[in-house]
């Protein structure tokens, strides 16, 4: 088996890897002839870093990348893994993501181990080209958690029935947007409502396809409210489902909820209810740090479940200790294994100090705390925290001395964008 990186007229064969395991449809013969006519010119330049200037993310220098393993004659693909390159926020600074997705494989040649030595390879680069964090939506995540992948933050999805509102009669003005219109308000609130929470994705747009769709024909709606000042505070996008106003952001439906504030929450809500007697409900989701229990006013007649916000893992254990925020003065010993990622395995030293930078080094002193990288992930991460540590059977506390608060503490996380 071998495993390497497709060039641009080889994915074609990745294509029809994930074709088959999703069952979805392509025409393979349309993108391999496609894809056989490149030149090796065309080839080269497809390959290319990109070229970016000073408004680039740091995630833009680099290539989007297919990993593959193929058969011993190095032509047929039968497993492959794809990653995309984010720039995300993690405790106030700026770090890289890579963003897992189209991990498939042929059924004649599945458990053979070809995903998980691309997953390997992948990680490797990923940690060479000074990626911190890796993300992904599973679809077992007791798999994933093989390959050092944890539970992200949850997101609360609510379905308020109108009569479980009142009329909050808040004022501001609400603006629909077409294609043509500025969506640029869209990408401000984005920013803004997301800047405090790890692993947020920074975007250039908050979803450039909008401004190209036909949004009346796949009847999807798109409002923005602007306060009294005409300052733009929340948005939703939204279709109709069987009487449900709904906002989610789903695979198959990019909706979209958010708000800065409650006057932005309580005027959207006010301006779905104007949509009765055609629609009863609305449906929305937020990120679970985010609780709104108290503006509801009928609690019986509304609905909250809870959602894993995909998986995530950290893919360099020192540099993200170097970055992260902690509480007070100390130092605390934490030893993690990590069996994908052998250069996270070992004890780091953290030492920490209001106004200084964290020092991290390795040592071979006993560890406070030992823990693999799915639990270190979580609770770096602020998806976890210390109080949550009972609860991991994998985390052993070696030293009841040190306070783990100081660098394990809840912290608002939260990924929107899919892949």
């Amino acid at each position: 088996m071998i495993i390497r990186k497709l060039r641009a007229n080889e994915k074609y064969k990745a294509g029809l890897v994930s074709a088959v395991a999703f069952e979805f449809g392509t025409d393979y013969l349309k993108a391999k002839e496609e894809a056989e006519a490149m030149t090796p010119e065309q080839i080269e330049e497809a390959d290319k870093a990109p070229v970016t200037d000073d408004n680039s993310f740091p995630s833009e220098k680099f290539n989007s990348v297919t990993w593959a393993a193929l058969d011993d004659d190095d032509s047929t693909v039968f497993g492959s893994v794809s990653i995309s390159n984010y720039t995300v926020n993690f405790d106030g600074n700026t770090a890289l993501m890579g963003g897992v997705g189209g991990v498939s494989t042929l059924p004649p040649y599945r458990r053979n181990g070809a995903i998980r030595e691309c997953m390997r390879a992948a990680l490797k680069e990923m940690n060479e080209n000074g990626f911190d964090f890796s993300f992904l939506y599973p679809f077992s995540r007791a798999y994933y958690r093989k390959f050092g992948y944890e539970n992200g933050a949850y997101s609360r999805i609510w379905t308020l029935q109108f009569n479980s509102l009142k009329k909050y009669g808040t004022g501001g003005k609400i603006e629909m947007l077409l294609p043509g219109d500025d969506f640029s308000p869209l990408t401000e609130i984005y920013r803004k409502f997301y800047e405090k929470y790890n692993l947020a994705c920074a975007r250039h747009k908050y979803d450039g396809d909008l401004e190209n769709s036909n949004l009346l024909e796949q009847r999807r709606y798109v409002y923005i409210w602007k306060n009294d000042s005409g300052e733009p505070r929340g948005f939703m996008i939204f279709r109709k489902e069987d009487g449900v106003m709904n906002c989610t952001t789903t695979f198959g439906f990019r909706g979209g909820f958010a708000f800065l504030d409650a006057e932005a929450l309580t005027a959207m809500l006010d301006f779905a209810q104007t949509f009765a007697p055609h629609y009863h409900s609305i449906k929305f989701s937020v990120p679970d740090m985010l609780n709104i229990d108290a503006i509801i006013n009928e609690g019986n007649n509304a609905s909250c479940t809870l959602e894993y916000n995909g998986m995530a893992r950290v893919v360099n254990v020192e540099r993200v200790l170097g970055m992260c925020q902690c509480r007070g003065k100390g130092s605390i010993n934490i030893s993690v294994s990590d069996l994908m990622c052998p250069w996270n395995n070992g004890v780091w030293c953290i030492k920490y100090a209001p106004g200084i930078a964290n020092e991290v080094c390795k040592t071979e002193n006993a560890p406070d705390i030992e823990l693999d990288i799915n639990m270190f992930t979580s609770l770096i991460c602020g998806i976890s925290s210390a109080a949550d540590i009972d609860f991991m059977p994998s985390v052993k506390v070696n030293n009841n001395f040190v306070n783990l608060r100081d660098i394990f503490y809840r912290k608002p996380c939260f990924v929107l964008n899919l892949f």
